[in-house]
Protein backbone atom coordinates (compact mmCIF):
# COMPACT_ATOMS: atom_id res chain seq x y z
CA UNK A 1 0.00 0.00 0.00
CA UNK A 2 2.89 2.07 0.17
CA UNK A 3 2.64 3.36 -3.38
CA UNK A 4 -0.54 5.18 -2.69
CA UNK A 5 0.00 6.32 0.55
CA UNK A 6 -1.21 9.96 -0.23
CA UNK A 7 0.42 12.33 2.54
CA UNK A 8 3.84 12.35 1.19
CA UNK A 9 4.32 15.18 -0.21
CA UNK A 10 2.94 17.08 2.53
CA UNK A 11 5.28 15.31 5.34
CA UNK A 12 8.28 16.15 3.35
CA UNK A 13 7.11 20.04 2.89
CA UNK A 14 6.30 20.34 7.07
CA UNK A 15 8.95 18.37 7.98
CA UNK A 16 11.78 18.69 5.82
CA UNK A 17 11.55 21.89 3.40
CA UNK A 18 9.72 24.37 5.63
CA UNK A 19 11.86 23.56 8.36
CA UNK A 20 15.11 24.00 7.05
CA UNK A 21 13.45 27.29 4.43
CA UNK A 22 12.59 28.97 8.02
CA UNK A 23 15.86 28.95 9.47
CA UNK A 24 17.69 30.43 6.80
CA UNK A 25 15.04 33.28 6.01
CA UNK A 26 13.26 35.12 8.80
CA UNK A 27 10.67 35.55 6.00
CA UNK A 28 9.94 33.00 2.57
CA UNK A 29 10.67 35.29 -0.65
CA UNK A 30 7.82 36.00 -2.96
CA UNK A 31 8.51 33.01 -4.90
CA UNK A 32 9.12 30.14 -2.76
CA UNK A 33 5.82 31.80 -0.81
CA UNK A 34 3.99 31.58 -4.33
CA UNK A 35 5.02 27.98 -5.71
CA UNK A 36 4.72 26.46 -2.52
CA UNK A 37 1.37 27.38 -2.17
CA UNK A 38 0.44 26.16 -5.52
CA UNK A 39 2.02 23.03 -4.73
CA UNK A 40 -0.39 22.65 -1.91
CA UNK A 41 -3.41 23.78 -3.60
CA UNK A 42 -2.65 21.01 -6.47
CA UNK A 43 -1.86 18.51 -4.03
CA UNK A 44 -4.62 18.38 -2.56
CA UNK A 45 -6.71 19.18 -5.50
CA UNK A 46 -5.26 15.40 -7.18
CA UNK A 47 -6.16 14.04 -3.85
CA UNK A 48 -9.56 14.89 -3.85
CA UNK A 49 -10.28 13.70 -7.13
CA UNK A 50 -8.10 10.82 -6.98
CA UNK A 51 -9.09 9.72 -3.35
CA UNK A 52 -12.78 8.24 -4.59
CA UNK A 53 -11.64 6.15 -7.26
CA UNK A 54 -8.68 4.10 -5.76
CA UNK A 55 -11.02 3.36 -2.61
CA UNK A 56 -13.49 1.87 -5.43
CA UNK A 57 -10.81 0.08 -7.37
CA UNK A 58 -9.59 -1.29 -3.83
CA UNK A 59 -13.07 -2.75 -3.12
CA UNK A 60 -12.06 -4.52 -0.20
CA UNK A 61 -14.17 -3.07 3.01
CA UNK A 62 -11.38 -3.93 5.58
CA UNK A 63 -9.06 -2.40 3.65
CA UNK A 64 -10.97 0.56 2.66
CA UNK A 65 -11.34 1.08 6.59
CA UNK A 66 -7.88 0.75 7.16
CA UNK A 67 -6.80 3.07 4.29
CA UNK A 68 -9.35 5.84 5.59
CA UNK A 69 -8.21 5.92 8.92
CA UNK A 70 -4.50 5.51 8.00
CA UNK A 71 -4.91 8.75 6.03
CA UNK A 72 -7.19 10.39 8.81
CA UNK A 73 -4.28 9.91 11.85
CA UNK A 74 -2.00 11.52 9.16
CA UNK A 75 -4.04 14.20 8.47
CA UNK A 76 -4.44 15.00 12.11
CA UNK A 77 -0.77 14.44 12.98
CA UNK A 78 0.19 16.89 10.20
CA UNK A 79 -2.39 19.49 11.56
CA UNK A 80 -1.05 19.24 14.67
CA UNK A 81 2.75 19.76 13.33
CA UNK A 82 1.57 22.72 11.21
CA UNK A 83 -0.31 24.56 14.44
CA UNK A 84 3.23 24.29 16.11
CA UNK A 85 4.10 27.20 14.69
CA UNK A 86 0.70 28.96 15.37
CA UNK A 87 -0.44 30.29 18.24
CA UNK A 88 -3.57 30.66 19.59
CA UNK A 89 -5.17 33.59 17.66
CA UNK A 90 -3.77 32.22 14.21
CA UNK A 91 -5.77 28.73 14.38
CA UNK A 92 -8.95 30.53 15.17
CA UNK A 93 -8.21 32.97 12.52
CA UNK A 94 -7.04 30.34 10.17
CA UNK A 95 -9.33 31.51 6.98
CA UNK A 96 -8.56 34.98 7.47
CA UNK A 97 -5.00 35.75 5.49
CA UNK A 98 -3.06 39.33 5.52
CA UNK A 99 -1.65 40.39 2.66
CA UNK A 100 1.91 39.72 3.76
CA UNK A 101 4.23 37.01 2.48
CA UNK A 102 4.72 35.68 6.11
CA UNK A 103 5.42 31.90 7.24
CA UNK A 104 2.47 32.16 9.24
CA UNK A 105 0.56 32.92 6.28
CA UNK A 106 1.82 29.79 4.77
CA UNK A 107 1.59 27.20 7.41
CA UNK A 108 -2.20 28.67 7.76
CA UNK A 109 -2.69 28.28 3.37
CA UNK A 110 -1.41 24.64 4.53
CA UNK A 111 -3.58 23.87 7.43
CA UNK A 112 -6.33 25.32 5.65
CA UNK A 113 -6.03 22.91 2.91
CA UNK A 114 -5.33 19.31 4.95
CA UNK A 115 -8.37 20.51 7.26
CA UNK A 116 -10.25 20.22 3.56
CA UNK A 117 -8.79 17.11 3.00
CA UNK A 118 -9.59 15.78 6.74
CA UNK A 119 -13.38 17.49 6.36
CA UNK A 120 -13.75 15.59 2.72
CA UNK A 121 -12.98 12.03 4.75
CA UNK A 122 -15.31 12.49 7.46
CA UNK A 123 -18.50 13.66 4.67
CA UNK A 124 -18.12 11.30 2.67
CA UNK A 125 -16.43 7.97 4.52
CA UNK A 126 -18.22 8.72 7.44
CA UNK A 127 -18.85 5.19 8.76
CA UNK A 128 -15.08 4.43 7.79
CA UNK A 129 -13.67 6.86 10.61
CA UNK A 130 -11.59 6.22 13.83
CA UNK A 131 -14.14 7.61 16.68
CA UNK A 132 -10.95 6.83 18.95
CA UNK A 133 -8.65 9.60 16.91
CA UNK A 134 -7.42 12.62 18.26
CA UNK A 135 -9.51 16.03 16.58
CA UNK A 136 -7.32 18.44 14.97
CA UNK A 137 -6.13 21.71 17.18
CA UNK A 138 -8.33 23.47 15.28
CA UNK A 139 -11.20 21.60 16.33
CA UNK A 140 -10.81 21.87 19.99
CA UNK A 141 -10.34 25.18 20.01
CA UNK A 142 -13.70 25.67 17.65
CA UNK A 143 -15.86 23.64 20.15
CA UNK A 144 -14.56 25.34 23.53
CA UNK A 145 -15.54 28.87 22.10
CA UNK A 146 -18.98 26.96 20.96
CA UNK A 147 -19.09 25.14 24.52
CA UNK A 148 -18.05 28.14 26.63
CA UNK A 149 -21.24 30.10 27.04
CA UNK A 150 -24.08 28.23 25.97
CA UNK A 151 -22.79 25.18 28.80
CA UNK A 152 -22.69 27.89 31.45
CA UNK A 153 -26.05 29.44 29.93
CA UNK A 154 -27.96 25.38 30.12
CA UNK A 155 -26.33 24.97 33.74
CA UNK A 156 -28.30 28.37 35.07
CA UNK A 157 -31.51 27.46 33.37
CA UNK A 158 -31.29 23.65 35.30
CA UNK A 159 -30.57 25.60 38.27
CA UNK A 160 -33.10 27.85 38.07
CA UNK A 161 -35.45 25.00 37.78
CA UNK A 162 -34.70 23.18 40.53
CA UNK A 163 -32.53 21.04 39.47
CA UNK A 164 -30.52 18.84 42.16
CA UNK A 165 -27.17 20.83 42.19
CA UNK A 166 -25.05 17.69 42.97
CA UNK A 167 -25.95 16.21 39.79
CA UNK A 168 -25.44 19.20 37.85
CA UNK A 169 -22.27 19.54 38.72
CA UNK A 170 -21.48 15.69 37.82
CA UNK A 171 -23.11 16.51 34.58
CA UNK A 172 -21.45 19.48 33.45
CA UNK A 173 -17.92 18.20 34.89
CA UNK A 174 -17.18 16.43 31.28
CA UNK A 175 -17.93 20.41 29.82
CA UNK A 176 -15.20 22.02 32.33
CA UNK A 177 -12.57 19.77 31.93
CA UNK A 178 -12.84 20.02 28.14
CA UNK A 179 -12.97 23.79 28.26
CA UNK A 180 -10.20 23.76 30.19
CA UNK A 181 -7.96 21.14 27.94
CA UNK A 182 -4.93 22.72 26.23
CA UNK A 183 -4.67 22.97 22.75
CA UNK A 184 -1.41 21.68 22.64
CA UNK A 185 -0.47 18.26 23.93
CA UNK A 186 -4.14 17.40 24.90
CA UNK A 187 -5.63 14.52 23.58
CA UNK A 188 -9.79 14.99 23.03
CA UNK A 189 -10.99 12.00 20.78
CA UNK A 190 -14.00 12.28 18.03
CA UNK A 191 -15.70 10.03 20.23
CA UNK A 192 -15.35 12.37 23.64
CA UNK A 193 -16.61 15.83 20.90
CA UNK A 194 -19.52 13.66 19.61
CA UNK A 195 -20.09 12.71 23.03
CA UNK A 196 -20.42 16.37 24.44
CA UNK A 197 -22.04 17.46 21.42
CA UNK A 198 -24.87 15.54 21.70
CA UNK A 199 -25.29 15.45 25.30
CA UNK A 200 -25.76 19.28 25.20
CA UNK A 201 -28.04 18.72 22.25
CA UNK A 202 -29.84 17.05 24.36
CA UNK A 203 -29.98 18.99 27.78
CA UNK A 204 -31.19 21.71 25.54
CA UNK A 205 -34.16 19.83 24.17
CA UNK A 206 -35.04 18.55 27.88
CA UNK A 207 -35.29 22.09 29.04
CA UNK A 208 -36.97 23.48 26.09
CA UNK A 209 -39.61 20.53 26.99
CA UNK A 210 -39.86 21.51 30.16
CA UNK A 211 -42.99 22.86 31.65
CA UNK A 212 -43.02 24.48 35.32
CA UNK A 213 -43.23 22.66 38.34
CA UNK A 214 -42.19 19.11 37.08
CA UNK A 215 -39.46 17.91 38.46
CA UNK A 216 -35.92 18.48 35.96
CA UNK A 217 -33.70 16.15 38.11
CA UNK A 218 -35.43 12.67 37.86
CA UNK A 219 -35.90 13.57 34.00
CA UNK A 220 -31.94 14.41 34.07
CA UNK A 221 -31.78 11.16 35.75
CA UNK A 222 -33.61 9.14 32.72
CA UNK A 223 -31.85 11.14 30.06
CA UNK A 224 -28.37 10.20 32.07
CA UNK A 225 -29.42 6.49 31.54
CA UNK A 226 -30.74 6.98 27.68
CA UNK A 227 -27.32 8.21 26.98
CA UNK A 228 -25.76 5.94 28.69
CA UNK A 229 -23.46 8.55 30.90
CA UNK A 230 -21.10 5.82 33.23
CA UNK A 231 -19.22 8.50 34.18
CA UNK A 232 -17.87 7.16 38.08
CA UNK A 233 -18.81 10.29 39.58
CA UNK A 234 -22.64 9.22 38.28
CA UNK A 235 -22.24 6.00 39.48
CA UNK A 236 -21.35 6.87 42.99
CA UNK A 237 -24.29 9.79 42.72
CA UNK A 238 -26.95 7.34 41.96
CA UNK A 239 -25.63 4.61 44.33
CA UNK A 240 -25.55 7.46 47.19
CA UNK A 241 -29.27 8.35 46.51
CA UNK A 242 -30.20 5.21 46.66
CA UNK A 243 -28.83 3.71 49.78
CA UNK A 244 -30.10 6.74 51.52
CA UNK A 245 -34.03 5.87 50.17
CA UNK A 246 -33.54 2.21 51.03
CA UNK A 247 -32.51 3.01 55.06
CA UNK A 248 -35.20 5.25 55.00
CA UNK A 249 -37.72 2.27 54.77
CA UNK A 250 -38.49 0.38 57.94
CA UNK A 251 -38.60 -3.31 56.77
CA UNK A 252 -36.59 -5.64 54.76
CA UNK A 253 -39.50 -6.38 52.69
CA UNK A 254 -40.23 -2.88 51.54
CA UNK A 255 -35.60 -3.10 51.11
CA UNK A 256 -36.53 -5.55 48.62
CA UNK A 257 -39.22 -4.42 46.96
CA UNK A 258 -37.73 -1.06 46.49
CA UNK A 259 -34.82 -2.62 45.03
CA UNK A 260 -36.60 -5.63 42.44
CA UNK A 261 -38.66 -2.62 41.30
CA UNK A 262 -35.57 -0.62 40.30
CA UNK A 263 -33.81 -3.23 38.70
CA UNK A 264 -36.97 -3.67 36.34
CA UNK A 265 -37.28 0.04 36.00
CA UNK A 266 -32.83 0.18 34.99
CA UNK A 267 -33.62 -3.03 32.30
CA UNK A 268 -36.23 -1.76 30.40
CA UNK A 269 -35.28 1.56 30.13
CA UNK A 270 -34.42 2.98 26.83
CA UNK A 271 -30.80 3.49 25.91
CA UNK A 272 -29.05 5.13 22.83
CA UNK A 273 -27.58 2.48 20.42
CA UNK A 274 -24.35 2.47 19.98
CA UNK A 275 -23.87 5.56 22.32
CA UNK A 276 -21.61 4.83 25.72
CA UNK A 277 -19.62 8.27 27.59
CA UNK A 278 -16.26 6.44 28.58
CA UNK A 279 -15.07 3.11 26.75
CA UNK A 280 -13.16 2.42 29.69
CA UNK A 281 -16.07 1.45 31.86
CA UNK A 282 -18.35 -1.10 31.34
CA UNK A 283 -22.35 0.56 30.54
CA UNK A 284 -24.22 2.60 33.09
CA UNK A 285 -26.89 0.02 32.46
CA UNK A 286 -24.96 -2.83 33.20
CA UNK A 287 -22.96 -1.20 36.21
CA UNK A 288 -26.51 -0.17 37.72
CA UNK A 289 -27.77 -3.28 37.42
CA UNK A 290 -24.93 -5.14 39.19
CA UNK A 291 -25.15 -3.27 42.05
CA UNK A 292 -28.52 -3.45 42.92
CA UNK A 293 -28.58 -7.53 42.22
CA UNK A 294 -26.06 -7.61 45.05
CA UNK A 295 -27.73 -4.95 47.29
CA UNK A 296 -30.77 -7.81 46.47
CA UNK A 297 -28.73 -10.66 47.86
CA UNK A 298 -27.53 -8.60 50.76
CA UNK A 299 -31.08 -7.93 52.06
CA UNK A 300 -32.08 -11.41 51.13
CA UNK A 301 -28.84 -12.60 53.31
CA UNK A 302 -30.15 -9.98 56.06
CA UNK A 303 -33.31 -11.52 56.23
CA UNK A 304 -32.32 -14.47 56.38
CA UNK A 305 -30.02 -14.15 59.26
CA UNK A 306 -32.53 -12.36 61.24
CA UNK A 307 -35.32 -14.81 60.89
CA UNK A 308 -33.05 -16.99 62.30
CA UNK A 309 -33.11 -19.17 59.58
CA UNK A 310 -34.69 -21.85 60.40
CA UNK A 311 -38.92 -22.00 60.68
CA UNK A 312 -40.82 -23.67 63.47
CA UNK A 313 -43.27 -26.13 61.12
CA UNK A 314 -46.08 -24.18 62.00
CA UNK A 315 -44.59 -20.98 61.06
CA UNK A 316 -43.66 -22.70 57.43
CA UNK A 317 -46.64 -24.29 56.72
CA UNK A 318 -48.07 -20.23 56.21
CA UNK A 319 -44.67 -19.18 54.59
CA UNK A 320 -45.96 -18.91 51.16
CA UNK A 321 -50.02 -18.74 51.97
CA UNK A 322 -52.02 -15.94 50.67
CA UNK A 323 -55.64 -14.70 51.36
CA UNK A 324 -57.12 -14.40 47.82
CA UNK A 325 -59.49 -11.35 47.86
CA UNK A 326 -61.31 -9.71 45.15
CA UNK A 327 -60.20 -6.10 46.77
CA UNK A 328 -58.06 -3.70 45.05
CA UNK A 329 -54.84 -2.14 46.59
CA UNK A 330 -56.64 1.17 46.97
CA UNK A 331 -60.14 -0.93 48.30
CA UNK A 332 -58.10 -2.81 50.93
CA UNK A 333 -56.33 0.11 52.18
CA UNK A 334 -59.23 1.70 53.26
CA UNK A 335 -60.94 -1.26 54.37
CA UNK A 336 -58.00 -1.22 57.08
CA UNK A 337 -58.46 2.49 58.04
CA UNK A 338 -62.04 2.25 58.44
CA UNK A 339 -61.69 -0.91 60.71
CA UNK A 340 -58.99 0.71 62.54
CA UNK A 341 -61.02 4.14 63.12
CA UNK A 342 -64.17 2.30 63.89
CA UNK A 343 -62.36 0.50 67.16
CA UNK A 344 -62.88 -3.04 65.48
CA UNK A 345 -58.98 -3.68 64.96
CA UNK A 346 -56.90 -2.92 68.17
CA UNK A 347 -53.44 -2.97 66.89
CA UNK A 348 -51.52 0.28 67.79
CA UNK A 349 -48.94 -0.34 65.37
CA UNK A 350 -49.78 0.73 62.02
CA UNK A 351 -46.99 -0.14 60.39
CA UNK A 352 -46.37 -3.72 61.50
CA UNK A 353 -50.49 -4.15 60.55
CA UNK A 354 -50.23 -2.88 57.06
CA UNK A 355 -46.80 -4.84 56.07
CA UNK A 356 -48.98 -7.72 57.07
CA UNK A 357 -51.60 -7.27 55.22
CA UNK A 358 -49.64 -6.88 52.30
CA UNK A 359 -47.61 -10.29 53.25
CA UNK A 360 -50.90 -12.32 53.43
CA UNK A 361 -53.40 -10.84 51.29
CA UNK A 362 -53.90 -10.47 47.53
CA UNK A 363 -55.37 -8.32 45.64
CA UNK A 364 -58.09 -8.52 41.97
CA UNK A 365 -54.66 -7.82 39.78
CA UNK A 366 -51.69 -8.22 42.68
CA UNK A 367 -50.70 -11.44 44.17
CA UNK A 368 -48.02 -9.29 46.13
CA UNK A 369 -48.78 -6.41 47.30
CA UNK A 370 -46.22 -3.73 48.09
CA UNK A 371 -46.50 -2.38 51.39
CA UNK A 372 -45.41 1.06 50.06
CA UNK A 373 -48.58 1.13 47.83
CA UNK A 374 -50.78 -0.31 50.57
CA UNK A 375 -49.59 2.59 52.98
CA UNK A 376 -50.30 5.06 50.24
CA UNK A 377 -53.67 4.09 50.08
CA UNK A 378 -54.34 3.58 53.72
CA UNK A 379 -53.67 7.72 53.95
CA UNK A 380 -55.15 8.60 51.00
CA UNK A 381 -58.31 10.07 50.85
CA UNK A 382 -60.59 8.99 47.89
CA UNK A 383 -64.18 9.65 47.52
CA UNK A 384 -64.19 7.11 44.84
CA UNK A 385 -63.15 4.56 46.78
CA UNK A 386 -64.65 5.12 49.79
CA UNK A 387 -68.15 4.83 47.77
CA UNK A 388 -66.77 1.08 46.59
CA UNK A 389 -66.21 0.24 49.90
CA UNK A 390 -69.05 1.20 51.57
CA UNK A 391 -71.28 -0.52 48.35
CA UNK A 392 -69.22 -3.87 49.59
CA UNK A 393 -69.88 -3.63 52.29
CA UNK A 394 -73.72 -2.87 52.21
CA UNK A 395 -73.74 -5.66 50.32
CA UNK A 396 -72.31 -8.12 52.83
CA UNK A 397 -74.93 -6.50 54.90
CA UNK A 398 -77.81 -7.42 52.34
CA UNK A 399 -76.14 -10.78 52.30
CA UNK A 400 -76.66 -11.76 55.90
CA UNK A 401 -79.82 -9.40 56.75
CA UNK A 402 -82.03 -12.34 56.88
CA UNK A 403 -80.76 -13.71 59.75
CA UNK A 404 -80.13 -10.31 61.26
CA UNK A 405 -82.55 -8.00 63.65
CA UNK A 406 -83.96 -5.49 62.07
CA UNK A 407 -83.34 -2.84 64.30
CA UNK A 408 -79.53 -3.91 64.14
CA UNK A 409 -79.50 -4.45 60.35
CA UNK A 410 -80.33 -0.42 60.59
CA UNK A 411 -77.97 0.62 62.77
CA UNK A 412 -74.87 -1.32 61.01
CA UNK A 413 -76.56 0.41 57.97
CA UNK A 414 -76.57 3.95 60.06
CA UNK A 415 -72.89 3.06 60.59
CA UNK A 416 -72.08 2.47 57.35
CA UNK A 417 -73.02 5.54 55.85
CA UNK A 418 -70.80 7.34 58.66
CA UNK A 419 -67.84 6.48 56.59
Amino acid sequence: MQQHYQLSFFEKLIRVDLKQASLKQKQPDKNFFSYTTTDVISQKDNMLHGFGKYLYDLGNKKQVGWYIQMHQHQLVLLMDQTAGYLSEADIISINMLSPEITWINLYKIIYRNLAELLSFLEREFTRYLDVDCKIPVSYLLSAQNGFVQEVETIKEDFVKAGTDEELLAIVFLPFHEFLEAEHIGCFISYHQLFYLRELQKKLRTLLGNHRAGLDLTEKLKDLLQYLNFNSVHYFRYWTEIVNREIEELPTIREKLDRLIFMQKRISQAAIKPGFIFSKLHSTLQGQLQSWLSDEIVYQKEKESLLSGGNIPDELSRWKDFKVQTVFSVSQLGNIIRLLLDSGLYLNKNKTELLDFFSYFFTTVKQDSVSSGSLRSNFYKDNAAVSKAVREILMGLVNHSHKGMNVAVYFALNYFLQQF
